[in-house]
C-alpha cells in the first residue's frame, strides 16, 4: 500500500510540475505575441469634425483608401461629374478640333444652370469648351462636347459609364455630362476618387486645371471673347482656402446634392485625392483641408524593389498551377509602390494573389498581386508571365548551335535581310494605320454632323463665314497672381453652382 501511495504521489507531482511548466510557456508565448502586436503601427484616423455625409481620402498613385465615410454610398454628384466628361472627351478628341454649337446644347437647361453664353451656330475648339467646362462649370459646354463626341447626350452618357466600369467604378450611373438634376444620376465617393486618379494622368487636362482664367474664342454673344474663371477656391490664389499644393479638382452644387468637391494635391512627390459629398458651404473646403493634412502627414509611400523575388511569386504561381515551373519568367508589370502609416515597418506587409485577369490587364498577365497591411489593401501590381522572353532565349541557343554548322557569316547576312524586311514591313504598316486613322476621323466627323442635322457643305460654309469674323485668340494663360490683372470678382462665387 505504501509503495502504491508513493507512486500515486509521484505521478501527482509530475502532473503539477508539467502543468506549471506549460503555464509558464503559455505566459511567455502570450507575452511574445503581445510584444509583436504592439510593434505594428495601427491604422491612423483623421482628427477634426468632418461635416461631409460621404467622404474619402485616397493615395492617387497606389489607390489606397486612407480613410472613408460612406465611401460606397451613392450620392448625387452635381458638377464634379464634369471630370469624367472631360476625361472621355480628352481621350476621344484633339484640343484643336472645332465644335459647332447646336440647339440641343444650349436649350432646355434647368433654371439657374451656369453657362458660357454659347449660341446656336457658334464654333469653338475642344480646348475652349474644356476650359469653360472645368473652370466655369458651363453646362452648355458640357452638352456641346457630349453631342460632338457621342452623337447625343444619352450616347455620351453610355461612353462615360463604359469608362467608369473600365477604371473600376462599381456604383456609378451617369445620365448626362453636366450633373444637372436627375434622380438616377449617381456615384460614390470611392468611384469619384478613381475617376480623379485617371483624370490627373492626362497632361492636357492638368494644363487646363492650372488656369485661373481663360479667354474663349469670340462668339455671337461675346464678340471679344468671354473670360471664364476657376471655380475651385483652393486652386485660385488670394482666397480664404487657397492651397499651392492643389493641382486639380472640381466643385459642384445643386439642391439635391448639396456641396460636392473633388480635390487633388501634391506634396513631396505624393499625390492625395479628397472627395466630399453631401456637404455644406464652406465645410466642403474646411473638410478637404483637414483630410489633405491627414493624408500627407499620417502616411508614406514605399517602393518595393524586385517584388517577384521578395515574395517568391514564381514559386507561388507554380504551386497554384497557374504556370509551369520549367516555362516561366515572372516579372512585375510596373514598379510596386505601397502606402503605409508613417511609422509602419515594411516587414509587416503580406500579399495575396488574384487570378481573375480582367480585360484591362496588361498582355500576358498571370495574376494581380495585392499587398496588405493588416486588413488594408495598400498597393498592387500585375505579374507578367513573359514566356516570349524564354522562347527568345531558346531561339538564341538554337541559332548558336546552327552557327557552328553553317557559319557565322551566313547567319549575319540572313539576320540583316530579316531586319530590313521587318523595317520595310513596319513602315508599310504605319502608313496603312495612318491612312485608316484619317479615314476613321473623317467618318466620325460625318456621323457627328449627321447627328446634328448638318451636312459637310453646311459646316464648311459656316466655317468660311466665321473665319472672316473671328478675332485672334489669346494664348492660353497659366495661373497668375491676382494683383497683376484686374478682374470682376462678382461672378467668382457663382462658379460653385452646377
Amino acid at each position: 500500500m505504501k509503495l502504491r501511495e508513493k507512486a500515486v504521489n509521484r505521478i501527482k507531482n509530475l502532473y503539477r510540475i508539467s502543468a506549471a511548466i506549460l503555464l509558464a510557456v503559455l505566459m511567455v508565448f502570450s507575452s511574445f505575441l503581445s510584444i509583436e502586436s504592439a510593434a505594428a503601427v495601427s491604422w491612423p484616423y483623421p482628427g477634426g469634425d468632418i461635416q461631409a455625409d460621404g467622404a474619402i481620402v485616397m493615395d492617387a498613385d497606389t489607390r489606397t483608401v486612407l480613410w472613408g465615410r460612406n465611401q460606397d454610398v451613392q450620392y448625387c454628384p452635381a458638377s464634379i461629374t464634369k471630370m469624367m466628361t472631360a476625361l472621355v472627351v480628352a481621350e476621344n478628341c484633339s484640343l484643336s478640333e472645332k465644335v459647332p454649337i447646336t440647339a440641343s446644347a444650349v436649350y432646355g437647361l434647368e433654371s439657374g444652370a451656369t453657362t458660357a453664353g454659347l449660341s446656336v451656330d457658334d464654333i469653338l475648339t475642344v480646348e475652349d469648351l474644356l476650359n469653360a467646362l472645368l473652370l466655369k462649370s458651363a453646362n452648355d459646354a458640357a452638352n456641346a462636347l457630349a453631342i460632338y463626341v457621342g452623337g447625343s447626350i444619352s450616347g455620351f452618357a453610355d461612353m462615360m459609364n463604359e469608362k467608369a466600369a473600365e477604371i473600376g467604378c462599381k456604383h456609378t450611373d451617369f445620365k448626362n455630362p453636366s450633373g444637372l438634376t436627375d434622380d438616377a444620376h449617381l456615384t460614390t465617393p470611392y468611384d469619384m476618387a478613381l475617376i480623379a486618379s485617371e483624370f490627373i494622368k492626362n497632361d492636357a487636362l492638368l494644363e487646363i486645371e492650372s488656369h485661373e482664367r481663360y479667354k474663349l474664342s469670340p462668339t455671337q454673344k461675346y464678340p471679344s471673347g468671354f473670360t471664364v474663371t476657376m471655380g475651385h477656391k483652393m486652386i485660385r490664389t488670394n482666397t480664404d482656402y487657397s492651397d499651392e499644393r492643389v493641382i486639380a479638382g472640381k466643385t459642384g452644387y445643386i439642391t439635391a446634392s448639396g456641396n460636392t468637391l473633388v480635390t487633388v494635391a501634391e506634396e513631396n512627390g505624393r499625390r492625395v485625392i479628397v472627395v466630399c459629398m453631401k456637404d455644406k458651404n464652406p465645410y466642403h473646403y474646411t473638410d478637404t483641408k483637414t483630410l489633405l493634412e491627414f493624408g500627407f502627414n499620417s502616411f508614406k509611400n514605399v517602393e518595393i524593389l524586385d517584388p517577384t523575388e521578395k515574395f517568391s511569386c514564381a514559386k507561388r504561381l507554380v504551386n497554384d498551377k497557374i504556370i509551369k515551373e520549367q516555362n516561366n519568367n515572372i516579372t512585375a508589370a510596373d514598379k510596386l509602390l505601397i502606402t503605409l502609416p508613417a511609422g509602419a515597418d515594411e516587414a509587416d506587409i503580406t500579399v495575396s494573389y488574384d487570378y481573375n485577369v480582367t480585360a484591362s490587364a496588361p498582355d500576358r498577365a498571370a495574376a494581380l498581386m495585392k499587398v496588405y497591411y493588416g486588413d488594408y489593401n495598400v498597393g498592387s501590381v500585375w505579374l507578367i508571365n513573359d514566356v516570349e522572353s524564354n522562347l527568345e532565349i531558346e531561339d538564341t541557343l538554337e541559332a548558336s548551335k546552327a552557327a557552328k554548322t553553317i557559319g557565322i557569316t551566313t547567319i549575319l547576312i540572313a539576320a540583316l535581310a530579316i531586319l530590313a524586311a521587318l523595317i520595310t514591313g513596319k513602315q508599310i504598316h504605319s502608313a496603312k494605320k495612318e491612312k485608316e486613322r484619317r479615314q476613321r476621323f473623317k467618318e466620325r466627323q460625318k456621323k457627328r454632323l449627321a447627328a446634328m442635322g448638318m451636312s459637310e457643305d453646311d459646316f464648311n460654309e459656316i466655317m468660311k463665314k466665321r473665319a472672316g469674323s473671328d478675332a485672334p485668340r489669346r494664348r492660353k494663360s497659366r495661373r497668375i497672381h491676382a494683383r497683376n490683372s484686374a478682374f470682376d470678382t462678382r461672378n467668382q462665387d457663382s462658379n460653385d453652382r452646377t
